[in-house]
């Protein structure tokens, strides 16, 4: 089964199921209510890959794509980089601009309306320096062509952390538990292209898993180069330069 064959359905405000996080953005999934226990290792693993990346690779600016409520700008504080958020929600993008707002970290924190398949939307938002890009809790294996994904963020340069669902059986019986707590329903199930389970909903909703290997054959085929990588029973997170 090819990924174009597990396309999900467009509803004309995007491709994939960017038209699901664009009309009910991330808090649709992102409710730390539903969270399963296993799932807190996942996340973080996620964040101190970040971490030790803004460290070790000098970059100046992390950029949260699909930020929902900024959760990676305690990272950013922490790793002592600036922040940028991206979102396709513009009421997301609201909430992280009055958390800056908040927590007074204007000129080193900032969120904009922004699609990760075009980089243009969010590309001038960056002031120079070695950015740091985050696809995170699986955010590669919600599009249908993740290569499409990856292919045109080299674009933006610098290193990136991808993190996603590893095809391991502990974490498909997670994810199946998880989405149906958050209420996505009908939930189907399907052989992944990348391995273990492509989950996916009537409402363009979708989230595919990876292997190692395939993930690792699939940066090789983008031409991107692996740093780093970090493995848990349910999560993968790779560290990897984008040119």
């Amino acid at each position: 089964m090819t990924s174009a064959s597990l396309t999900a359905p467009s509803d004309g405000s995007g491709p994939g199921n960017v038209g699901f996080y664009r009309r009910h953005g991330a808090s649709a999934i992102m409710r730390a209510a539903h969270f399963p226990d296993g799932l807190l290792s996942f996340l973080q693993m996620e964040s101190l890959t970040v971490h030790q990346a803004a460290s070790r690779y000098g970059c100046t600016t992390l950029v949260e794509l699909g930020c929902y409520d900024g959760r990676s700008l305690e990272v950013a504080r922490a790793a002592g980089t600036d922040y940028l958020g991206v979102d396709v929600n513009a009421a997301a993008v609201e909430r992280v601009c009055r958390r800056i707002a908040d927590e007074g970290l204007h000129g080193r924190a900032r969120a904009v309306v922004g699609d990760a398949m075009r980089c243009a939307d969010w590309l001038g938002e960056l002031d120079g320096g070695r950015p740091l890009l985050l696809l995170p809790f699986n955010l590669l294996g919600n599009f249908p062509s993740p290569r499409e994904l990856l292919t045109g963020l080299k674009e933006a340069g610098g290193v990136a952390v991808l993190s996603v669902f590893h095809a391991f059986e502990t974490a498909t019986d997670l994810r199946r538990d998880y989405y149906t707590a958050c209420g996505i329903s009908p939930l189907e199930e399907h052989p992944g292209p990348y391995g273990g389970v492509v989950f996916r909903s009537g409402d363009a909703f979708q989230s595919q898993s990876f292997t190692r290997q395939a993930l690792a054959d699939l940066c090789a085929d983008c031409g991107i180069t692996v740093l780093g990588e970090a493995m848990n029973s349910i999560g993968l997170c790779l560290t990897v330069s984008l040119g």
